[in-house]
């Protein structure tokens, strides 16, 4: 059973593998509706930068060098970029779990089991929360920095909601699990060491069929680390070269010497 235990949970560890990546923050308040960026940067000062690349602060036009136009750019195309990225990635991780714990259910208790519809519907539920997060009604990208907890750019939110909903179902039907294990013990003849190796080589299995594509969603979270560690680098040179942006501190990575 340990094989089918580490299986199911590779599967949807990588919605947080930023924590091995790079640890993104949002200290502040960031919002991307209708293709306008927002960031409050102090008491005093707002942000706006429109999809054309233009910069105000509290209203009024900034008039801009070359240099800082581009760290403009850098700065508002690499959050148009890291929302999906981001939304993609949590969409991935929580589909990838579910087919995962689908076969798992499924071979203990059968592909008809109420288990495996109640984990589907509670697994859409969580998938529309992420996509809620990420896009408008219209389908356009946005993102609003206090829908994440602790700050967190993905937070944990999604994966602590996804590890309580199998907690939950497996707390909710673990006489159904009892009787079906001891029914696949007793029709195989009630050895133990066989059924065993019958689950231990159906995890194995599992783990193979899944880690490849485990591994695509990590590598898709270190391509978002680098995404949002040009955008840190945009926020730090626009915070030095503007007077009324000297507070412009959102954006905290760490671990990002790798993807430099």
């Amino acid at each position: 059973m340990r094989s089918i235990i580490l299986a199911t949970t590779l599967t949807f560890s990588s919605l947080s593998a930023f924590a091995n990546q790079c640890d993104i923050q949002l200290d502040g308040e960031l919002q991307l509706e209708d293709k306008v960026l927002q960031v409050q940067v102090d008491r005093r000062n707002e942000l706006t930068i429109t999809a054309d690349k233009t910069l105000y602060i509290n209203n009024q036009a900034i008039s801009l060098t070359n240099e800082q136009q581009e760290w403009v750019d850098d700065y508002y195309n690499g959050i148009n970029q890291a929302v999906p990225q981001a939304a993609n990635i949590a969409t991935d991780a929580i589909a990838l779990a579910s087919s995962a714990m689908n076969e798992v259910f499924g071979e203990l208790l059968g592909a008809d089991s109420s288990v495996i519809q109640d984990l589907s519907d509670k697994l859409y539920d969580l998938d529309q929360q992420v996509h809620y997060n990420f896009y408008g009604e219209n389908g356009d990208i946005r993102i609003n920095s206090n829908t994440f907890e602790d700050g967190e750019f993905m937070g944990t939110q999604w994966e602590q909601e996804f590890e309580e909903t199998i907690e939950e179902l497996v707390t909710e039907s673990i006489g159904h699990i009892m009787v079906a294990l001891g029914t696949q013990i007793i029709f195989g003849g009630g050895d133990l060491d066989e059924f065993e190796h019958k689950m231990e080589h159906f995890g194995q299995r599992i783990e193979h069929k899944f880690e490849t594509q485990a591994t695509t969603l990590e590598a898709n979270a270190n391509a978002l680390c680098h995404t949002l560690t040009k955008v840190d680098v945009a926020e730090n040179k626009l915070q030095k070269s503007i007077r009324q942006l000297r507070n412009l501190d959102v954006l905290h990575i760490s671990n990002k010497a790798n993807l430099m």
